[in-house]
């Protein structure tokens, strides 16, 4: 134990030393058999990029744009063609649309991905001709969020080595449990920031653009032919006929009430017919 704990904090210290005063120790957990050298990598939990990288990201900007228009059209199937058209001349594509028709009018929806750098010209050309109903863009710099991703995801990669290398010098099973137990840990945290870091790199490699267009079409009060007059009366008629046929079924329904009700009509009878022969 002493062996692998000392190991451990040479480790740490080669890590400490390569790199110079700005180095990037990640945080880390360890065994508790190791809390020592546990309090150093908690001490030096997700330290920031160096100086040249930080300046290498100022001038490299990350930001994700997001746009939408709405506007009326004569055709929504002329102008969906026509946008089709022009994105096919910028690199984008739909990933989402959705089409609905109320009593006045037909809307039709399309959500795009678009290049940044193609992103102020699309709506130009998107626009063009047009009397707009609502524009909007919004641009959200997302710079810091970005590079502190990468630096994250890289010190996590530097503590699972480290965590292999102790792996591969343990030799108790108690210590293989712990350190493996730590290293899926870790592992699992990789995964959870790659996720995080390619939704936000496919934000900033593609903007996004709603277009909402709609076209008026007549009002209509009823588009099926209403039936004549003399279907009508014939459809009254066998509705009434119906109606009576439901209500004989209910009385048939209630034939044992009836026969009690008889019942007792004959009893008054009877008691009165004697009373009067008294």
């Amino acid at each position: 134990m002493k062996t692998l704990s000392l190991l451990f904090i040479f480790l740490m210290a080669a890590c400490g030393g390569n790199g110079g005063p700005g180095s990037t120790i990640a945080d880390m957990e360890v065994p508790m058999t190791m809390q020592p050298a546990a309090e150093e990598a908690d001490a030096a939990a997700y330290r920031k990029v160096s100086n040249t990288e930080q300046d290498q990201a100022e001038l490299e900007k990350k930001v994700i744009k997001t746009g939408g228009l709405s506007y009326r059209v004569e055709s929504t199937k002329e102008e969906y063609q026509r946008i089709n058209k022009l994105l096919d001349q910028h690199d984008a594509y739909i990933s989402s649309e959705n089409e609905n028709k109320g009593y006045d009018r037909i809307n039709y929806n399309v959500s795009i991905k678009v290049p940044p750098q193609n992103f102020d010209v699309l709506i130009k050309e998107v626009t063009d001709g047009k009397k707009l109903d609502n524009r909007w863009v919004n641009t959200d710099d997302v710079t810091s969020r970005y590079y502190d991703l990468q630096s994250r995801i890289e010190n996590k990669k530097k503590l699972e080595e480290r965590y292999q290398e102790i792996l591969k010098q343990a030799n108790k099973i108690g210590d293989i449990l712990e350190v493996e137990r730590n290293l899926n840990q870790v592992r699992s945290e990789i995964e959870s920031l790659q996720g995080q870091f390619k939704l936000l790199s496919h934000q900033i490699n593609y903007s996004t653009l709603d277009i909402s267009f709609y076209e008026l079409v007549p009002y209509e009060l009823d588009q099926e032919q209403r039936p004549g007059f003399g279907t009508r009366v014939l459809n009254a008629m066998s509705a009434g006929w119906q109606g009576f046929q439901t209500f004989l079924v209910y009385l048939l329904a209630l034939w044992p009430f009836g026969l009690v009700a008889l019942g007792v009509v004959w009893l008054v009878k009877k008691v009165r017919v004697r009373k009067k022969s008294d």
